[in-house]
């Protein structure tokens, strides 16, 4: 191997932890390298957070406790499919459309505004507490301001204490139930804590695109399946029953959370890759203004070269940013940012300080 390319590997390597291997190879390394670290300096912390954003579903948000959902959204579709005889359909255009006893029900007289009523279309009340713990919305609303009209319509809407009376101004005890909203094209699915009027989780608002043209969705979610294929009775005291309807709720969740996944995937992913590129860019400004002034020994310093010097020390905060954002991905962005401040402080108080 010949002596120069000994110090291009040399350098290459050391400027992991060397921070003088990293002037050295920015002044003399080729700038093919440089220019590769700084690009790989700035996409590897984005890595991780790529891959959550893959790995997310539209059920994600309800975590691991099903909050009797289970219950809940099995028996309201029971009634729906068994006593009122409501068929979800959703067509080629993958739009929502819904029948009732064979007659089509018109989802423009569910289009709240701040003024209308909010009336649900089904509901489930708990025989215990007389109270509402889920209702279910229709609505034609399309566009996202259509939308946020309809969900903000049912946030105010709260409920009597121990009632499914809505509560009104001098009522001082309330709350309010969850609720699903189904729009002629999407879902929006929100959570409350018991007896309150705050919000523990919400949805994604999700679309149809991604699922299958179906005539019959009610049949689709009752339908439970055993180990063996065999089909599982419909049953509200039989767990294995309503575990499985949650489940192909669940399932429901994710296939309309598809399309705004690839989405956020993209736009989350470009918006972190912009933000370490403007990171970097200053740090090696920083440090070219740090090596301003006349006793400093490093005042011929260009900004170029101190750009080059971060391309090269921003390799090392990367590579860790890497591993700790598939261990705490929440720390991901943070990381970054915090250990190539470090790195610039490092080499600023020991290489481009001026001479004392």
């Amino acid at each position: 191997m010949k002596d120069r390319t000994k110090e291009i590997v040399k350098d290459g390597f050391g400027c992991l932890i060397s921070n003088a291997a990293a002037i050295r190879g920015a002044k003399a390394g080729p700038l093919w390298l440089t220019i590769l670290m700084f690009v790989l300096s700035v996409f590897l912390p984005v890595i991780p957070l790529f891959v959550n954003e893959a790995k997310t579903n539209g059920s994600s948000f309800l975590g691991s406790s099903a909050y009797g959902l289970e219950r809940y959204i099995t028996s309201m579709a029971m009634e729906l499919e068994n006593d009122r005889n409501v068929k979800f359909i959703i067509n080629e255009d993958h739009l929502l459309s819904v029948t009732e006893n064979g007659s089509d029900v018109a989802l423009s007289s569910f289009r709240y505004t701040t003024t209308e009523e909010t009336t649900p279309f089904a509901w489930y009340k708990d025989t215990v507490t007389n109270q509402y713990e889920l209702l279910l919305y229709l609505s034609d609303a399309k566009v996202d301001s259509e939308k946020s009209l309809v969900n903000n319509a049912i946030v105010r809407t709260v409920y009597k204490t121990g009632e499914t009376n809505k509560a009104g101004e001098e009522d001082t005890n309330y709350y309010h139930p969850n609720y699903i909203i189904l729009f002629e094209n999407g879902v929006y699915f929100c959570l409350y804590g018991q007896n309150s009027i705050k919000a523990l989780t919400y949805s994604y608002s999700g679309d149809f695109k991604t699922i299958e043209p179906n005539n019959d969705c009610l049949k689709t979610l009752l339908t439970v399946t055993n180990k063996k294929g065999e089909e599982v009775a419909q049953s509200i005291i039989n767990d294995d029953y309503t575990s499985g309807v949650y489940t192909n709720f669940k399932k429901f969740l994710d296939k309309s959370y598809e399309t705004l996944k690839v989405k956020n995937m993209w736009i989350r992913s470009l918006i972190y890759l912009g933000i370490f590129f403007g990171v970097s860019i200053l740090m090696g400004f920083i440090m070219w203004i740090i090596t301003r002034g006349k006793n400093n020994p490093n005042n011929y310093y260009t900004p170029w070269l101190t750009l080059k010097i971060q391309g090269r020390l921003g390799l090392a905060p990367a590579l860790i940013t890497l591993i700790i954002g598939f261990l705490l991905i929440k720390y991901a962005p943070v990381a970054f940012i915090s250990m190539l401040g470090l790195r610039v402080v490092w080499i600023s108080m020991k290489e481009l300080k001026p001479v004392q």
